[in-house]
């Protein structure tokens, strides 16, 4: 080989060897740096106590919702004449099963259910009664009220007393298991409920206009004449619920004057005092049309949430059953509201000319056979806060639907209108022509009721996010108190 060439080889080789010398200089460099890095950190951790990992903290959390409760009510049962007629079977027989037929579903999904019984129990077939607005009834009514979902009966109204006795009336209800307010089988006995619903626990009590207010009574009474009486008497049974550990207190009132859409303002003045002394939801009936929903707030920042009526969920009272005139326009003479209504009376809605007109004081404007049921959604969060966190309702029509088969009994069915139901005549047997009388009744509930949906539920939401956020701030306060 040619001198020149080796020694060009020999430099080379010297090259390579330098540079692995120096990547491996570097990489002994870089590896005491990291030891020594190390062992600082060790030595630092060790002094300080702890670790030096780094960790990210967690925002703090919302409430973890513990379990929720939707209570629903429903208004007045009025067994009339034609009513009690088309559910007769034979002697002592009665199938009212076909008038609860299409609500079945929408009450049986709900946690517990309320409704207005507004009749005594009778003791056999001579004994049921319906004239002069004396309503005696089968026991099989109450059967197919609970076999619908209902898990509450109200109780306290004009009418318990017409059964065969006020005891004979509270037993039926006791043998059935049916929870019921209002009236009670002895002096000695409590005149309110506390149920536990989904581990939240409610408060019920149920009253109805009448007599004085007294602790002796079977029927939880109130006199207009003497209210102190009442909101005394409603303190005591109210500390009676919160002792027993109610955290939501509902009270059904049996109230106002009948066949009026607005409330008069003895309702609205016990409804202020009622959420003043903390009563988280009324309902009302009696008044046989459905009265609005709002939102109450006191002066002490309390708020309940009011139905003034529930209007009727079954009864005769259609349209071409009621006065609506006055003596000078009805062959029926003047019985209802001191003839206020000049229109007159509709002898049948198919050919009524003056629909749209009828005022608030007409009877036969299609209000009687308005019914809801009203729906209000507790829920219960981690720290035991329970918080009412909204309304809705389920407007329900009683259709009285006419007879095909030369029958002269009545067809009565509680109709519930679901916008969900694409063809109510289809789901619910609504004949064609009759269908715009059913969304006539939907229309008129919901202008009674929509606007307090809204509010109620936007007031829901608000306090609701108000305890969300103190529940996380309080959080961010205990970490730093901690630190």
């Amino acid at each position: 080989m040619p001198p020149r060439r080796h020694v060009r080889q020999q430099r080379r080789k010297r090259r390579i060897k330098r540079f692995l010398i120096v990547v491996g200089l570097i990489l002994i460099l870089a590896a005491i740096a990291g030891g020594i890095a190390w062992l600082v950190s060790l030595v630092a951790g060790s002094a300080g106590g702890g670790s030096t990992q780094t960790t990210t903290t967690a925002g703090p959390k919302e409430p973890a919702v513990v379990s929720t409760a939707t209570l629903g009510s429903s208004g007045d049962i009025l067994i009339h004449t034609p009513v009690m007629r088309s559910a007769k079977v034979a002697a002592d027989n009665y199938n009212f099963e076909p008038m609860f037929h299409y609500l079945k579903p929408y009450v049986s999904k709900l946690d517990y259910a309320a409704i207005n019984l507004e009749f005594g129990i009778g003791k056999g077939e001579s004994d049921y009664w319906q004239r002069e607005m004396l309503f005696r009834v089968p026991a099989s009514l109450i059967d197919t009220v609970m076999d619908t979902g209902y898990t509450l009966g109200l109780c306290a109204n004009n009418h318990v007393s017409n059964g065969s006795s006020l005891s004979f009336t509270e037993q039926t209800y006791a043998q059935r298991n049916l929870d019921h307010i209002g009236l009670r089988a002895s002096k000695q006995d409590k005149r309110y409920l506390v149920k536990d619903v989904n581990g939240i626990k409610l408060g019920f009590v149920n009253y109805t206009y009448g007599s004085e207010t007294s602790d002796q009574s079977l029927v939880n009474y109130f006199s207009t004449e003497n209210l102190d009486a009442f909101y005394s008497d409603m303190q005591t049974q109210m500390a009676n619920m919160k002792a027993e550990g109610a955290q939501a207190i509902i009270a059904y009132l049996h109230w106002g004057n009948e066949y009026e859409i607005k409330p008069r303002s003895s309702q609205t003045q016990m409804a202020q005092k009622l959420c003043e002394m903390g009563v988280d939801v009324i309902v009302g009936g009696h008044p046989h049309k459905i009265q609005p929903l709002e939102l109450i707030t006191a002066d002490n920042g309390n708020q309940t949430v009011c139905l003034y009526s529930m209007g009727n969920i079954l009864s005769n009272q259609t349209i071409e059953a009621m006065y609506g005139g006055d003596s000078s326009t009805t062959s029926g003479g003047d019985w209802q509201l001191g003839g206020a209504c000049k229109i007159r009376d509709v002898k049948s809605r198919y050919n009524d000319e003056n629909y749209g007109k009828h005022e608030a004081n007409c009877n036969d404007n299609g209000h009687t056979e308005d019914g809801l049921l009203f729906q209000c959604n507790f829920t219960r969060y981690e720290d035991g806060t329970v918080l009412l966190s909204g309304v809705d309702v389920l407007p329900t029509w009683c259709y009285c639907k006419k007879r095909t088969d030369g029958s002269s009994l009545n067809n009565y069915t509680i109709v519930p209108l679901d916008k969900a139901t694409a063809n109510w005549s289809t789901a619910f047997g609504v004949a064609e022509e009759d269908v715009i009388f059913a969304q006539r009744s939907y229309d008129r509930t919901m202008a009674l009721v929509g606007d307090g949906i809204t509010a109620i539920n936007n007031a829901c939401k608000a306090k609701t996010d108000a305890y969300v956020e103190a529940f996380k701030a309080a959080q961010t306060t205990s970490t730093t108190a901690a630190q």
